[in-house]
């Protein structure tokens, strides 16, 4: 297998933009760190303070296994061959949305979010079911019809970053920095104004290319003690970067930073319910199964440094620096599990800081990509238990285009010390259309 290491620019590949230029209330509204702190609002007081201990936590200690983003991209390079890579496409893709609808109906009805955001997010989540249905036919030929364009370079390349230690840190001090300028001029409230941050959030401009994805997904889990594994479906709305922004000067020196905005919000479920107790080892089948189990649930927001990094044959390299927000949701309630579980709601919710690590290569219309995230330091959301959120996430991808976006992603996901509620994805590939009309 052939190594490859891109020629580096001899400058500090650093910082951004706007938010060094005064006044400060103009650097705050400015496009992606508006939506940053519209989000960091969210926060009420007692949260607001863990999240900021807990990035002080994540910027001392943060570290990925950048080597990691190469195997995991010759996996997506492998499923590549797979005719249906992300699973058939079913009449039960469609069939979650109800369920989903009545799920998170109960569920923001439970967090203290004002009536009007209620409705908000639920007439979103309304436009996402009907542009799915919409797109149903061609999502599930969308693989088969563009197969042929979705191919890895020849060469079969590793990718090296001479000094990456070093331009990684420097890329994320200048990250850390705008956070904690955004963090410190927020305003925390709780829940509120929903609207415009699905605003922004579906916003053509900030994001010009969104997907909607269905897929499969393969993971070990266990519950205080108890090991099953899973087989569930999959289905995500976000955005699919380009990778394509040129740098911005700053007013320190001659320094200039790309920066890239992503978020995306992905559930999975099953057909099975999770074991009963210690004795059950796998997720059980039969007349108690409902049709839909949530599983797994994640999302993230985060800001991207993605500078060149140099050329090799017709692709155009880059480093991909990148700080944000992420949750992660254990769903079962596992309330068969003891005598003491009788009351539990499940839905197990961490939240914290992330940190993440990568590389995209962009040769026309192909733009492929890698990175880790990790969140070393979350907090357990509405829970009594002073419960740690952690996790480490590599995802690859290819797109072609405004057209396909195609993700292969494995994961390590830990809710409670001694891995009492812990998830390993080992596999998970997801297909997904890029569509104008879910600009809102």
């Amino acid at each position: 297998m052939k190594t490859f290491t891109p020629p580096l620019r001899q400058y500090a590949a650093v910082a951004i933009l706007l938010l060094f230029m005064t006044p400060a209330s103009a650097q705050i509204g400015s496009v992606p760190w508006g939506q940053l702190s519209d989000l960091f609002n969210q926060l009420n007081d007692g949260e607001n303070g863990n999240f900021s201990n807990n990035l002080d936590g994540l910027e001392a200690n943060w570290n990925v296994d950048f080597d990691e983003n190469n195997n995991v991209l010759h996996d997506l390079y492998g499923e590549l061959g797979n005719p249906f890579p992300g699973g058939p496409l079913d009449g039960s893709f469609l069939d979650v949305w109800d369920p989903g609808f009545d799920l998170l109906l109960n569920g923001l009805e439970n967090l203290g979010i004002a009536p009007p955001d209620q409705d908000t997010l639920l007439d979103e989540f309304t436009n996402l079911d009907e542009t799915f249905a919409a797109n149903f036919d061609s999502l599930g030929n969308l693989f088969n019809q563009y197969q042929d364009s979705l191919q890895p370079p020849p060469e079969n390349w590793d990718v090296t970053v001479l000094n990456l230690e070093g331009l990684t840190d420097e890329s994320f001090g200048v990250l850390q920095d705008t956070f904690d300028r955004v963090f410190d001029l927020s305003t925390p409230a709780g829940p509120n104004g929903f609207a415009g941050i699905i605003g922004k959030f579906f916003n053509g401009f900030t994001f010009p290319d969104l997907e909607l994805a269905f897929g499969t997904q393969s993971s070990s889990l266990q519950y205080w003690g108890t090991k099953y594994g899973a087989d569930a479906k999959v289905i995500r709305v976000g955005s699919v970067p380009r990778f394509d922004r040129e740098a911005h000067a700053c007013h320190i020196g001659n320094i200039m930073l790309p920066i890239e905005p992503r978020w995306h919000v992905k559930m999975s479920w099953t057909d099975k319910q999770p074991p009963s107790g210690r004795g059950d080892l796998g997720a059980r089948g039969g007349d108690n199964d409902r049709g839909f189990n949530p599983l797994l649930l994640s999302g993230d927001f985060a800001i991207m440094a993605t500078p060149h990094l140099g050329r090799a044959g017709n692709y155009s390299f880059r480093l991909i620096t990148s700080l944000g927000l992420e949750f992660g949701t254990y769903a079962p309630a596992h309330r068969d599990f003891s005598p003491f579980n009788a009351g539990n709601k499940g839905f197990a919710t961490g939240f914290g800081p992330q940190a993440g690590s990568g590389f995209a290569m962009t040769a026309g219309p192909v733009t492929i990509y890698s990175m880790a995230t990790v969140v070393v330091a979350g907090e357990l959301i509405h829970c009594s238990q002073p419960y740690t959120y952690k996790s480490t996430r590599f995802t690859s991808g290819i797109r072609y285009g405004n057209i396909i976006n195609i993700r292969y992603s494995k994961a390590n996901v830990t809710w409670q010390p001694n891995d009492n509620r812990r998830a390993d994805v080992k596999h998970e590939v997801t297909v997904g259309i890029i569509l104008s009309e879910l600009h809102l």
